[in-house]
């Protein structure tokens, strides 16, 4: 009988211990979230950083080696002057956009945001042979932050691209009205995205294979998307390309 109490004891003691461990564990994860958060924002913000940056470089270097070239020195200049300012509202702007009260929230024009996503990239997309369809049978708003919205746009268009390149294709945008929100698909026919992989898409630090890129584009774009109250989501078959869909709040008139 002794023997019997003497083991119970032990057992609870153990227990006692096993739950002052998890209750330490948690107190560290605790102080441990938002310094990852915090890593996470920068690494999100360098890689927005550095998709801005690339054109920038192309068009000093285009500038560079046209130096006669009066029309395209300015037409450059324009663009990296644009690029630039760009660049300095991303770095203000992503780690606030990443939290949950995000940036000051507007009506936009969906076309329009469209527009200046095309400006910022600069490159002709027919010269890689991929035709570009954008769908939009009468203007199309969101209540959104600018700035923001622009860079998932800009991740997503992007994506579509590189998923063409070398074997050209169509890269298709539409944006329509349905009910209190607004559908915003983004689509190519290129390759897809086996299931295995489709299931990880938005986790940060994922990437397919030797695939360029950190695996941060697609987490970033889902924080802003949610931080707008909305939704992504993605559809995919291999060999017949992949569907990005953004359910967004219609605006506020």
């Amino acid at each position: 009988m002794t023997d019997l109490l003497d083991r119970r004891k032990a057992l609870h003691r153990r227990i006692e211990d096993a739950q002052s461990r998890c209750v330490h564990i948690e107190e560290q994860m605790e102080q441990i979230q938002p310094l990852a958060a915090l890593g996470l924002n920068w690494a999100m913000t360098a890689h927005e950083m550095n998709n801005l940056l690339m054109p920038i470089g192309n068009y000093a270097r285009l500038a560079i080696a046209n130096p006669q070239d009066g029309p395209l020195l300015q037409k450059s200049l324009d663009k990296i002057l644009k690029l630039s300012e760009r660049a300095a509202l991303v770095m203000e702007k992503v780690m606030s956009i990443a939290s949950p009260a995000g940036g000051k929230k507007e009506c936009h024009n969906v076309g329009e945001l469209l527009d200046d996503v095309f400006l910022c990239i600069g490159r002709d997309f027919a010269k890689d042979k991929i035709h570009v369809i954008r769908q939009m049978s009468q203007p199309v708003h969101v209540f959104a932050e600018k700035i923001s919205l622009e860079q998932v746009f800009l991740n997503l268009i992007l994506n579509g691209r590189q998923a063409l390149l070398g074997r050209g294709g169509v890269l298709t945008i539409t944006a329509e009205p349905r009910d209190e929100q607004v559908s915003i698909e983004i689509s190519d026919n290129g390759p897809g995205i086996d299931a295995d992989h489709l299931s990880h898409i938005f986790d940060p630090f994922f990437t397919r294979g030797k695939q360029n890129g950190k695996g941060l584009g697609l987490a970033f774009c889902r924080k802003i998307v949610e931080a707008h109250g909305g939704c992504i989501s993605v559809e995919s078959q291999v060999g017949q390309g992949t569907r990005f869909r953004i359910l967004l709040p219609k605006e506020t008139l």
